[in-house]
C-alpha cells in the first residue's frame, strides 16, 4: 500500500511540477507586459512633470518683465505706502489719515514722475504702526524706494520658497520641485513682486506663526502675528486660532507688544488717530471703486455677493459672513488632532471671509495647498491626482488669460475657484482623518473589552 500511495504522491507532484512550469510560461510574458505597459507609464508621467515645469520656468521669465515698469509702479499699493511714509517723515502723522492731505502728496508724486493725468488716487489704509516701518523708503526718491522694495521683497521671496521647500521634506524630489516652480509660474507671484506689495511678508509671517504655533515656541508665534497685523484683514481667523487652543502665554505676549506698538504710535500721531484709521477703513469700504478697491477684483466672498446680490447688502452680508468665518473657527478647532488641516482650512476660510482681498494676497493660498497635500500624499491617491490638475490649472489658465488679452475682471478671478476646491479638499481631509481616529479608538475600546473579558 506504501509504495503505492507514494507513487500516486509522485504522480501528483510531477504533474503538478509540470501545471505549475506551464502556469508560468504564461505568466512571465504578462509579467512582462505589465512591467513595461508601468514603465511606459511612469516614463510618460516623468515627461509630463518635466514638460509642466519647463513651462512654469518659461512663463516665469515672461512674467519678470512688468518688474522694472514705471507705470505699474504709479498705479499700484507702493504708491500709497510711500505716500504716508513722507507724510509722516514731513512731521504730519497727526494727519496721516487726511484723505485730502494723502492725495495731496500723491498728487504732487505723481506729477514729479510725469504720470499720467488720470491716474487713481491710491489711499494709505494700513494700521498706523505700518507708516513708521516705510518711513526709511521715503528718504529716497520714489523710483529709487520702489526698487529698494523691491530688493527687500526678493529675499523675502527666497526666504517663503526656502520654509515651502522645508516643509515638503518627505515628498518626492520632483513633487517638491513642482511646488516652487508652480509658485514661480503663476503671474501673481510677479504681480505681487512687481507692484511692491506687502503680500510676500505676510506669507512669511503666516508661514512663521505656523510653525512656531506648531512647535509650542509661544514668543516667536507672538511676534510672528503681531508682524503680520500691517495687514490684519488677512491673519484675522489664523490669528483667532491661540485664543480658541488657549494658549494664554501667547495671547499674553501678543496683547503686551500690541499695546506697546498702540501706545509708541499714540504718543508719536496722537491719540485720534486710532479713530481716524477705523474711519478711513470705513470710507473705503463703501466707496472702494473710488479708491482702487473694487470687489469685482477681490476673490472672496465679497465678490460673489456684489455679483449677485444688491449693492446696499452686500456689507451687511460680507461682515456677517466674517463673523460665520470665527464661528466655524471655534467648532473646528474645539477638538484635538490633525492641527496641520485645521490650520489650512483656517487661513482659506480666513481669504473667503476677508472683507478686503487683493489678488496678490491669494499667493497665500499656496501654503494651505502645500499643507493639504502633506497630508493627503499618503493616505488618499485621489487626491494627488486633483493636485496634479491643479497644478496644470493654475500654470495655464492665467496665462491663457493674460497672453488672450482679456481685462483684470475676467483674468484675476482664476483664484476663487482653486480657493473653493482647496477648502473642500481640506474638509474631506479632516473628514478622513476623523473617520480614521475614530475607527482607532473603536479598536482600542473592543480590545480592551477582549482582555477584561476573555
Amino acid at each position: 500500500m506504501e509504495p503505492l500511495c507514494s507513487l500516486c504522491l509522485g504522480g501528483c507532484s510531477i504533474a503538478h511540477s509540470y501545471h505549475h512550469r506551464d502556469t508560468e510560461k504564461t505568466e512571465v510574458p504578462q509579467r512582462k507586459e505589465d512591467n513595461f505597459a508601468q514603465s511606459m507609464m511612469l516614463i510618460s508621467v516623468k515627461n509630463a512633470a518635466r514638460l509642466l515645469i519647463g513651462t512654469q520656468l518659461l512663463l516665469a521669465l515672461a512674467y519678470t518683465l512688468p518688474l522694472f515698469s514705471s507705470e505699474l509702479i504709479a498705479d499700484s499699493d507702493f504708491i500709497s505706502f510711500y505716500t504716508g511714509s513722507t507724510i509722516v517723515r514731513t512731521g504730519e502723522g497727526r494727519r496721516l489719515y487726511d484723505l485730502e492731505l494723502q492725495r495731496a502728496h500723491q498728487a504732487e508724486l505723481l506729477r514729479a514722475e510725469s504720470a499720467p493725468a488720470q491716474s487713481r488716487f491710491l489711499p494709505f489704509i494700513n494700521p498706523p504702526h505700518a507708516a513708521p516701518f516705510f518711513m526709511p523708503l521715503s528718504y529716497f526718491s520714489f523710483k529709487s524706494a520702489a526698487f529698494v522694495f523691491l530688493a527687500f521683497n526678493c529675499v523675502i521671496a527666497v526666504w517663503v520658497l526656502r520654509r515651502l521647500w522645508q516643509l515638503a521634506e518627505g515628498w518626492t524630489q520632483s513633487a517638491r520641485v513642482l511646488l516652487i516652480t508652480t509658485i514661480l509660474g503663476t503671474e501673481v507671484f510677479w504681480y505681487g513682486l512687481a507692484t511692491r506689495t506687502l503680500t510676500l511678508i505676510i506669507f512669511a509671517c503666516l508661514i512663521e506663526y505656523y510653525r512656531l504655533l506648531k512647535d509650542g515656541r509661544n514668543t516667536g508665534a507672538a511676534v510672528s502675528l503681531l508682524a503680520a497685523t500691517v495687514k490684519p484683514q488677512l491673519i484675522l481667523l489664523p490669528g483667532f486660532v491661540s485664543l480658541v487652543l488657549r494658549r494664554w502665554r501667547l495671547i499674553v505676549i501678543a496683547i503686551s507688544l500690541g499695546i506697546l506698538i498702540a501706545l509708541c504710535a499714540s504718543l508719536s500721531f496722537g491719540f485720534q488717530i486710532w479713530p481716524d484709521y477705523f474711519r478711513i477703513l470705513r470710507e473705503v469700504s463703501f466707496n472702494g471703486e473710488a479708491y482702487g478697491a473694487s470687489p469685482l477684483l477681490m476673490n472672496n466672498l465679497r465678490m460673489l455677493l456684489y455679483r449677485t446680490v444688491p449693492s446696499v447688502a452686500v456689507l451687511p452680508l460680507v461682515y456677517a459672513g466674517l463673523l460665520a468665518g470665527m464661528v466655524g473657527t471655534i467648532l473646528l478647532w474645539r477638538t484635538a488632532g490633525a492641527f496641520e488641516l485645521k490650520f489650512a482650512l483656517t487661513i482659506l476660510l480666513g481669504l473667503f471671509f476677508a472683507p478686503h482681498l487683493n489678488y496678490q494676497d491669494t499667493l497665500l493660498a499656496f501654503l494651505p495647498g502645500a499643507i493639504i497635500y502633506d497630508r493627503a500624499r499618503l493616505k488618499d491617491l485621489s487626491l494627488v491626482r486633483v493636485f496634479l490638475l491643479l497644478l496644470f490649472t493654475a500654470t495655464v489658465v492665467p496665462a491663457l488669460l493674460i497672453f488672450s488679452g482679456y481685462g483684470r475682471t475676467l483674468r484675476w478671478i482664476w483664484p476663487l475657484p482653486l480657493i473653493l476646491v482647496l477648502i473642500g479638499l481640506s474638509v474631506r481631509a479632516l473628514r478622513a482623518e476623523g473617520r480614521a481616529s475614530n475607527n482607532l479608538e473603536f479598536s482600542g475600546f473592543q480590545h480592551e473589552a477582549h482582555t477584561q473579558n476573555p
